[in-house]
Protein backbone atom coordinates (compact mmCIF):
# COMPACT_ATOMS: atom_id res chain seq x y z
CA UNK A 1 0.00 0.00 0.00
CA UNK A 2 1.49 3.40 -0.33
CA UNK A 3 1.29 6.66 1.10
CA UNK A 4 -1.35 8.06 -1.33
CA UNK A 5 -4.10 5.51 -0.69
CA UNK A 6 -3.70 6.96 2.74
CA UNK A 7 -4.16 10.20 2.37
CA UNK A 8 -7.96 11.61 2.74
CA UNK A 9 -9.80 14.89 2.39
CA UNK A 10 -9.92 17.69 2.94
CA UNK A 11 -6.34 17.53 1.78
CA UNK A 12 -4.25 21.12 1.72
CA UNK A 13 -1.05 21.19 -0.22
CA UNK A 14 1.30 23.86 1.77
CA UNK A 15 4.07 25.25 -0.59
CA UNK A 16 6.49 27.29 1.28
CA UNK A 17 9.50 29.83 0.54
CA UNK A 18 12.91 28.94 -0.64
CA UNK A 19 13.59 31.66 -3.46
CA UNK A 20 14.95 29.70 -6.68
CA UNK A 21 14.50 26.16 -5.42
CA UNK A 22 10.72 26.33 -5.40
CA UNK A 23 11.18 24.65 -8.74
CA UNK A 24 11.68 21.91 -6.55
CA UNK A 25 7.52 22.24 -5.70
CA UNK A 26 6.96 21.89 -9.77
CA UNK A 27 8.17 18.80 -9.79
CA UNK A 28 6.15 18.01 -6.36
CA UNK A 29 3.05 19.22 -7.90
CA UNK A 30 3.75 17.03 -11.46
CA UNK A 31 3.70 14.29 -8.93
CA UNK A 32 0.56 14.51 -7.53
CA UNK A 33 -0.95 15.39 -10.69
CA UNK A 34 0.28 11.95 -11.83
CA UNK A 35 -0.91 9.82 -8.68
CA UNK A 36 -4.45 11.57 -8.70
CA UNK A 37 -4.02 12.74 -5.30
CA UNK A 38 -6.78 15.37 -4.83
CA UNK A 39 -5.92 19.18 -3.67
CA UNK A 40 -8.70 21.00 -1.73
CA UNK A 41 -7.08 24.02 -0.95
CA UNK A 42 -3.41 25.58 -1.29
CA UNK A 43 -1.67 27.82 1.24
CA UNK A 44 1.61 29.68 -0.39
CA UNK A 45 4.11 31.79 0.95
CA UNK A 46 6.74 33.83 -0.35
CA UNK A 47 7.41 31.62 -3.84
CA UNK A 48 5.27 29.23 -2.64
CA UNK A 49 2.73 31.89 -2.94
CA UNK A 50 3.97 32.32 -6.72
CA UNK A 51 3.53 28.45 -7.60
CA UNK A 52 0.25 28.09 -5.30
CA UNK A 53 -1.19 30.95 -7.69
CA UNK A 54 -0.44 29.31 -10.49
CA UNK A 55 -1.48 25.84 -9.28
CA UNK A 56 -4.73 27.59 -7.93
CA UNK A 57 -6.11 28.95 -11.08
CA UNK A 58 -5.44 25.78 -13.38
CA UNK A 59 -2.40 25.44 -14.67
CA UNK A 60 -1.49 22.38 -15.90
CA UNK A 61 2.17 21.16 -14.35
CA UNK A 62 3.85 20.85 -17.67
CA UNK A 63 3.11 24.56 -18.76
CA UNK A 64 4.23 25.61 -14.95
CA UNK A 65 6.98 23.65 -15.52
CA UNK A 66 7.85 25.44 -19.05
CA UNK A 67 7.56 28.72 -17.20
CA UNK A 68 9.60 28.16 -14.60
CA UNK A 69 12.40 26.58 -17.13
CA UNK A 70 12.14 29.87 -19.28
CA UNK A 71 12.26 32.25 -16.44
CA UNK A 72 15.01 34.41 -15.98
CA UNK A 73 16.23 36.55 -13.09
CA UNK A 74 15.59 39.84 -15.11
CA UNK A 75 12.06 38.66 -16.52
CA UNK A 76 10.85 39.39 -12.09
CA UNK A 77 13.46 41.51 -10.90
CA UNK A 78 15.61 44.19 -11.96
CA UNK A 79 18.15 47.09 -9.75
CA UNK A 80 16.26 49.59 -7.76
CA UNK A 81 17.43 52.51 -9.12
CA UNK A 82 15.08 54.16 -6.75
CA UNK A 83 16.65 53.26 -3.75
CA UNK A 84 19.76 55.19 -4.91
CA UNK A 85 17.93 58.21 -4.95
CA UNK A 86 15.32 58.33 -1.88
CA UNK A 87 16.84 55.14 0.17
CA UNK A 88 14.49 55.94 3.26
CA UNK A 89 11.29 55.84 1.26
CA UNK A 90 12.24 53.04 -1.27
CA UNK A 91 13.85 50.44 1.12
CA UNK A 92 15.27 47.36 -1.06
CA UNK A 93 18.51 46.25 -3.35
CA UNK A 94 16.02 45.37 -6.57
CA UNK A 95 12.14 45.80 -7.52
CA UNK A 96 9.36 43.45 -8.00
CA UNK A 97 7.93 45.54 -10.50
CA UNK A 98 8.86 43.44 -14.04
CA UNK A 99 7.49 40.87 -11.98
CA UNK A 100 4.23 42.40 -11.60
CA UNK A 101 3.69 42.72 -15.43
CA UNK A 102 5.05 39.14 -15.61
CA UNK A 103 1.85 38.18 -13.54
CA UNK A 104 -0.40 40.01 -15.04
CA UNK A 105 0.50 38.51 -18.70
CA UNK A 106 1.11 35.06 -17.51
CA UNK A 107 -1.51 34.06 -14.43
CA UNK A 108 -4.07 31.92 -15.15
CA UNK A 109 -6.51 33.78 -12.56
CA UNK A 110 -5.69 37.58 -11.45
CA UNK A 111 -8.37 37.50 -8.58
CA UNK A 112 -8.92 35.01 -5.81
CA UNK A 113 -12.47 34.41 -6.42
CA UNK A 114 -11.99 32.97 -10.47
CA UNK A 115 -9.63 30.38 -8.70
CA UNK A 116 -10.36 26.76 -9.56
CA UNK A 117 -9.07 25.69 -5.91
CA UNK A 118 -9.08 28.41 -2.92
CA UNK A 119 -5.90 29.95 -2.27
CA UNK A 120 -4.74 31.45 0.37
CA UNK A 121 -1.47 33.84 0.20
CA UNK A 122 0.54 34.73 3.38
CA UNK A 123 2.21 38.10 3.98
CA UNK A 124 3.84 39.56 7.05
CA UNK A 125 2.69 42.42 8.22
CA UNK A 126 5.61 44.89 9.26
CA UNK A 127 3.44 47.05 11.62
CA UNK A 128 1.73 44.54 13.78
CA UNK A 129 5.00 41.98 13.08
CA UNK A 130 2.08 39.10 12.50
CA UNK A 131 1.29 37.01 9.50
CA UNK A 132 -1.77 38.02 7.36
CA UNK A 133 -3.60 35.71 5.22
CA UNK A 134 -5.41 36.83 1.28
CA UNK A 135 -8.10 34.94 0.22
CA UNK A 136 -11.91 34.58 -0.88
CA UNK A 137 -12.05 37.44 -3.12
CA UNK A 138 -9.78 40.52 -4.52
CA UNK A 139 -6.77 40.77 -6.53
CA UNK A 140 -4.13 38.74 -6.06
CA UNK A 141 -0.69 40.15 -7.58
CA UNK A 142 -0.05 42.88 -5.04
CA UNK A 143 -0.21 40.29 -2.09
CA UNK A 144 1.40 37.86 -3.81
CA UNK A 145 4.23 40.60 -4.79
CA UNK A 146 3.94 41.36 -1.13
CA UNK A 147 4.60 37.44 -0.50
CA UNK A 148 7.96 37.28 -2.42
CA UNK A 149 8.98 40.91 -0.89
CA UNK A 150 12.44 39.56 1.49
CA UNK A 151 13.45 43.18 3.27
CA UNK A 152 16.57 44.31 2.52
CA UNK A 153 16.54 42.60 -1.49
CA UNK A 154 12.75 44.27 -2.23
CA UNK A 155 11.09 47.09 -0.71
CA UNK A 156 7.53 46.41 1.39
CA UNK A 157 4.43 46.74 -0.63
CA UNK A 158 1.88 48.89 0.62
CA UNK A 159 -1.99 47.83 0.46
CA UNK A 160 -4.08 49.92 2.03
CA UNK A 161 -2.57 51.66 4.74
CA UNK A 162 -0.60 48.64 5.64
CA UNK A 163 3.01 47.59 4.86
CA UNK A 164 3.48 43.87 3.98
CA UNK A 165 6.75 42.04 2.95
CA UNK A 166 7.44 38.12 2.22
CA UNK A 167 5.06 35.43 4.25
CA UNK A 168 8.24 33.44 5.23
CA UNK A 169 9.23 35.86 8.06
CA UNK A 170 6.03 35.08 9.96
CA UNK A 171 5.23 31.70 8.95
CA UNK A 172 7.10 30.02 6.44
CA UNK A 173 5.23 26.54 6.70
CA UNK A 174 1.62 27.44 7.58
CA UNK A 175 0.50 24.37 9.47
CA UNK A 176 -1.49 26.05 11.39
CA UNK A 177 -3.78 27.63 9.02
CA UNK A 178 -4.27 24.73 6.83
CA UNK A 179 -5.68 22.55 10.08
CA UNK A 180 -7.73 25.63 10.95
CA UNK A 181 -9.36 25.28 7.60
CA UNK A 182 -10.01 21.83 8.24
CA UNK A 183 -7.63 19.98 6.70
CA UNK A 184 -7.19 16.04 7.63
CA UNK A 185 -3.97 16.00 5.85
CA UNK A 186 -1.24 17.96 4.59
CA UNK A 187 1.09 17.78 1.61
CA UNK A 188 4.47 19.88 0.84
CA UNK A 189 8.03 19.38 -0.12
CA UNK A 190 10.84 21.11 2.05
CA UNK A 191 12.45 24.18 -0.31
CA UNK A 192 14.91 25.28 2.32
CA UNK A 193 17.26 22.91 4.41
CA UNK A 194 20.63 24.63 6.04
CA UNK A 195 22.74 21.61 5.53
CA UNK A 196 26.53 22.76 6.71
CA UNK A 197 29.22 23.50 4.52
CA UNK A 198 32.40 24.13 5.19
CA UNK A 199 33.48 26.88 3.11
CA UNK A 200 32.80 30.88 3.86
CA UNK A 201 29.85 32.42 2.10
CA UNK A 202 30.41 35.28 0.44
CA UNK A 203 28.77 38.80 -0.86
CA UNK A 204 25.33 40.33 0.69
CA UNK A 205 22.84 38.37 -0.70
CA UNK A 206 24.43 34.70 -0.07
CA UNK A 207 24.77 35.71 3.34
CA UNK A 208 21.20 37.39 4.07
CA UNK A 209 19.71 34.18 2.55
CA UNK A 210 21.61 31.59 4.26
CA UNK A 211 20.65 33.77 7.36
CA UNK A 212 16.98 34.04 6.51
CA UNK A 213 17.47 30.22 5.85
CA UNK A 214 18.65 29.15 9.01
CA UNK A 215 15.97 31.48 10.66
CA UNK A 216 13.08 29.55 8.71
CA UNK A 217 14.19 26.10 9.60
CA UNK A 218 14.73 27.12 12.86
CA UNK A 219 11.38 28.40 12.71
CA UNK A 220 10.13 24.98 11.05
CA UNK A 221 12.04 22.21 13.41
CA UNK A 222 10.37 24.11 16.64
CA UNK A 223 6.77 24.15 14.85
CA UNK A 224 7.14 20.42 14.37
CA UNK A 225 8.02 19.84 17.79
CA UNK A 226 5.05 22.14 19.40
CA UNK A 227 2.61 20.89 17.22
CA UNK A 228 0.16 18.20 18.06
CA UNK A 229 -3.65 17.98 17.07
CA UNK A 230 -6.05 16.00 14.07
CA UNK A 231 -4.07 16.66 10.83
CA UNK A 232 -1.18 14.36 9.03
CA UNK A 233 1.65 15.52 7.27
CA UNK A 234 3.36 14.39 4.80
CA UNK A 235 6.54 15.74 4.07
CA UNK A 236 9.03 15.76 0.88
CA UNK A 237 12.49 15.98 1.62
CA UNK A 238 15.04 15.80 -1.33
CA UNK A 239 18.15 15.57 -1.56
CA UNK A 240 20.37 16.88 -3.96
CA UNK A 241 24.17 18.05 -4.37
CA UNK A 242 23.31 21.32 -5.90
CA UNK A 243 24.01 24.90 -4.25
CA UNK A 244 21.99 27.03 -5.47
CA UNK A 245 21.58 30.82 -4.69
CA UNK A 246 17.90 32.66 -3.64
CA UNK A 247 17.69 33.94 -6.79
CA UNK A 248 19.50 31.72 -9.06
CA UNK A 249 17.38 30.88 -11.82
CA UNK A 250 19.67 28.65 -14.06
CA UNK A 251 19.00 25.13 -12.70
CA UNK A 252 15.12 25.17 -12.45
CA UNK A 253 14.82 21.66 -14.84
CA UNK A 254 17.19 20.12 -12.59
CA UNK A 255 15.39 20.69 -9.41
CA UNK A 256 11.84 20.22 -11.04
CA UNK A 257 13.43 16.46 -12.06
CA UNK A 258 14.33 15.82 -8.75
CA UNK A 259 11.30 16.92 -6.69
CA UNK A 260 9.20 15.34 -9.25
CA UNK A 261 11.80 12.09 -8.79
CA UNK A 262 12.22 11.95 -4.78
CA UNK A 263 8.32 12.61 -4.25
CA UNK A 264 7.33 9.47 -7.11
CA UNK A 265 9.48 7.61 -4.49
CA UNK A 266 8.12 9.23 -1.08
CA UNK A 267 4.25 8.39 -2.12
CA UNK A 268 5.51 5.00 -2.94
CA UNK A 269 6.54 4.16 0.49
CA UNK A 270 4.65 2.67 3.45
CA UNK A 271 1.59 4.99 4.35
CA UNK A 272 2.82 4.98 7.72
CA UNK A 273 6.05 6.42 6.89
CA UNK A 274 7.35 9.64 7.54
CA UNK A 275 4.40 10.91 9.13
CA UNK A 276 3.43 13.61 11.97
CA UNK A 277 0.66 15.11 13.75
CA UNK A 278 -0.10 19.11 13.32
CA UNK A 279 -1.82 21.27 15.77
CA UNK A 280 -5.57 21.86 15.95
CA UNK A 281 -7.09 25.16 15.25
CA UNK A 282 -7.38 25.91 18.65
CA UNK A 283 -4.03 25.71 19.40
CA UNK A 284 -2.74 28.24 17.27
CA UNK A 285 -1.82 32.19 17.46
CA UNK A 286 -4.83 33.99 15.69
CA UNK A 287 -4.12 35.79 12.87
CA UNK A 288 -5.58 38.20 10.64
CA UNK A 289 -7.18 37.16 6.87
CA UNK A 290 -8.04 39.77 4.67
CA UNK A 291 -10.56 39.09 2.02
CA UNK A 292 -11.23 41.85 -0.07
CA UNK A 293 -8.13 44.38 -0.36
CA UNK A 294 -7.86 48.14 -2.29
CA UNK A 295 -7.64 47.43 -6.45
Amino acid sequence: MSVASDIQSPVALILCGGGSRGALEVGFYRALHEIGLPVDLIIGSSIGALNGAFIAGGMPPADLAALWRGFRRQDGIRWNLRWLLDPRRRPGLFTLDPLRDFLRHTLPATRFEHLAVPLSIVTTDLQSGKAVYWADNGDIIEPLVASLSLPGLFPPVEIGSGQFVDGGIANNVPLDRAVALGARHILMIQCVCCEGRATPYRGLINILARSFSIALDCKYATDRMHFGGHARIHIVRPRFSLEIGLLDFRHSADLIHIGYQQSLAYFNQNPLARTAAVPTASECAPAQTVGMQPE
